[in-house]
């Protein structure tokens, strides 16, 4: 969603309360992924997703978003790091692979995380920049400091290692 069409249906919000429903169906599932990329299985993404919107809903002043998703993402970050910090749990490698009591997680799930640690680090936040956050490959090689064809190819190899071991 351009953000030009995102800070219309902010700025509506106010006074109709179902110019939030295109912001969610282009958002909430990516903010799921997102979050479950993120903190594993510490939290359940579901809540923290249905949180981000509430929040929206509330908000009185809000300023020209220039990169929504982006903006999604860090409020959702913030939502999930806040319930980590009033439960005191800490997030370990451990407790990344249970499975919380009130949130069921798709097998499918497990299996992409598990084909995941198959992937080196770099190709795993390339990926996760690509696919869950909608970066380009231009950006992510300007943020990376690489070339755009550097960064191709390592997507196209993370996604033939998950590819094979899905």
């Amino acid at each position: 969603m351009e953000s030009q069409k995102f800070n219309k249906l902010l700025q509506k919000i106010k006074t109709d309360k179902r110019a939030l429903t295109p912001i969610y169906q282009e958002f909430y599932a990516r903010i799921i992924l997102h979050l479950r990329f993120r903190f594993g299985k510490s939290i359940c993404p579901e809540d923290i997703a249905q949180e981000v919107f509430e929040t929206l809903l509330i908000m009185e002043h809000i300023e020209y978003i220039n990169a929504p998703q982006q903006w999604l993402f860090s409020v959702a970050d913030n939502k999930a790091i806040d319930l980590l910090r009033r439960h005191h749990e800490e997030i370990s490698l451990t407790d990344d692979l249970k499975v919380p009591h009130n949130c069921e997680i798709p097998t499918q799930s497990i299996a992409i995380h598990l084909a995941f640690q198959h992937i080196d680090p770099l190709s795993q936040k390339i990926l996760h920049m690509h696919f869950w956050e909608g970066y380009t490959h231009k950006e992510i090689a300007a943020e990376l400091n690489m070339t755009c064809g550097n960064v191709r190819q390592k997507v196209s190899r993370a996604y033939k290692i998950l590819e094979k071991f899905l």
